[in-house]
């Protein structure tokens, strides 16, 4: 019983941390719709681009974020 719980423990660790590693990205400048499974869990849910170079605007001197990188991995891409 206590090898069971354990376990269900554990799957339910990674059942959450999967779940919050899906995110939508809508990159800039592109019509299309990713749903992506981010590099790290993240308390988001959509990313968007803005217009070509909103982020550097924005946040002059910053490291561009994972989704205008391209630091994921796309599992479905809606058009």
């Amino acid at each position: 019983m206590r090898l069971r719980n354990l376990f269900l423990a554990g799957f339910l660790v990674v059942i959450v941390t999967l779940g919050l590693m899906i995110d939508i990205v809508r990159p800039e400048g592109d019509h299309v719709t990713l749903l992506v499974l981010a590099p790290h869990p993240t308390l988001g849910f959509t990313y968007t681009g803005g217009e070509e170079g909103s982020w550097e605007r924005a946040h002059p001197g910053s490291e561009r974020p994972w989704w205008l990188t391209g630091r994921y991995k796309v599992l479905i891409e809606l058009d």
